[in-house]
């Protein structure tokens, strides 16, 4: 897979904030795109920033349960993810994430980047450089 922009690596951890105006379906595509090249490229350990997006609405369940399945092809078993989201975006139960992980992806959600980096810290990969 070509390299894709606004991607950086640092060590086994990968760091994505794509931007532009988008659909929600457009936006899980985007995200599981990424989560694919990760993979490719062997990292342990991905942040996808999603609030360069604009245009977004807050999904339905249907929604959800898609971006569940897409994030499950995309991430797999091994790569941990965290998803930095608007919070008007984030289901309070965080129920899309729990799907996921019942499909074995070991990824959340969250606000803020800060968040995100201290759940992927904790997650023992040590792979932040």
């Amino acid at each position: 897979m070509d390299k894709l922009e606004n991607f950086e690596i640092v060590g086994k951890r990968g760091f994505y904030r794509p931007a532009g105006k988008v659909s929600f379906e457009q936006a899980v595509e985007i995200v599981a795109v990424s989560m694919r090249y990760a993979r490719d490229q062997g990292l342990q350990s991905l942040m996808v920033n999603t609030n360069g997006f604009s245009g977004l609405t807050p999904p339905s369940i249907f929604a959800r349960h898609h971006l569940a399945v897409k994030w499950a092809e995309g991430a797999g078993a091994h790569l941990h993810v965290a998803i930095v989201a608007r919070p008007e975006l984030v289901d309070p139960e965080k129920i899309g994430v729990i799907m996921a992980q019942n499909r074995g992806v070991s990824g959340d959600v969250f606000q803020t980047e800060a968040a995100a980096l201290s759940w992927l810290d904790a997650r023992h990969d040590n792979t932040a450089g």
